[in-house]
């Protein structure tokens, strides 16, 4: 396992403000604090772009929108070519799009590659809020990480679900945990698979990459709602600390 000293919780929010994402943020230190590691939460770009002097174990982007840092910068690929894990929630994938939308109907496209050459996939819209049904991947869920051990195999979950640009499941680095099933509800985009949890590793020291596409509302962080989006995410930083 990786011996962590930091975790960048980074926050920055340009476009779209998601309203839970103190909820999340707060969650998150938290549940990195409860591990006896050292976090901070900040939405200050040069921290992740170049001649940035500080260096994270893990950076957990939050619900971010916009252009998060600059682009250009080289900081995010040399984190993850050190082997230093990254971990998304959300609308971390609805960050540097081609226009904004509030309601999220509108198709995106990325203005830069790096999200979709991070995670594999970038968001491009979503329908609205709904219920829908979530599928566990029973071949990895419960033994992936003892937090989703009693997970049901299906499930409802009302939340945004994201049409991505590309499907993650076509990529045979990534590893799906969860899909939600297209056929419960109005909006879907992606087909069969849907994948709304996954992981990979990726480049020359097999970083660790988490991403969970859930996660619209506060309530999912603060013990008011469905502990489902915790349980993933608390999943993902197992993963990314090296422990899985």
């Amino acid at each position: 396992p990786i011996v962590l000293d930091q975790v960048l919780v980074f926050t920055k929010m340009m476009d779209y403000q998601h309203s839970s994402t103190p909820a999340a943020a707060s969650w998150v230190l938290q549940d990195v604090n409860r591990r006896g590691w050292d976090g901070c939460v900040s939405d200050e770009s040069s921290l992740l772009e170049d001649g940035s002097e500080l260096t994270f174990d893990i950076i957990v982007l939050v619900n971010n929108s916009g252009e998060i840092f600059d682009p250009s910068s080289g900081y995010l690929k040399a984190h993850l070519d050190q082997g230093r894990a990254v971990l998304g929630i959300h609308a971390a994938l609805a960050t540097f799009l081609n226009g904004e939308d509030a309601s999220g109907a509108t198709l995106m496209e990325p203005t830069t590659l790096i999200i979709q050459e991070t995670f594999r996939a970038h968001f491009k819209n979503h329908p609205p809020v709904q219920e829908g049904v979530i599928v566990m991947n029973d071949k990895l869920g419960s033994q992936f990480s003892p937090s989703l051990g009693d997970l049901p195999s299906t499930f409802p979950h009302t939340d945004e679900f994201f049409n991505f640009t590309t499907n993650p499941c076509e990529d045979k680095d990534v590893n799906v945990l969860a899909y939600v099933d297209e056929g419960s509800y109005e909006g879907g985009l992606m087909g069969k698979s849907h994948p709304v949890v996954w992981h990979l590793n990726a480049g020359p020291k097999d970083a660790r990459i988490f991403y969970c596409a859930l996660g619209h509302f506060s309530h999912f962080y603060n013990d008011l709602g469905s502990d489902v989006v915790t349980k993933f995410l608390s999943a993902g930083l197992d993963f990314c600390a090296g422990g899985i």
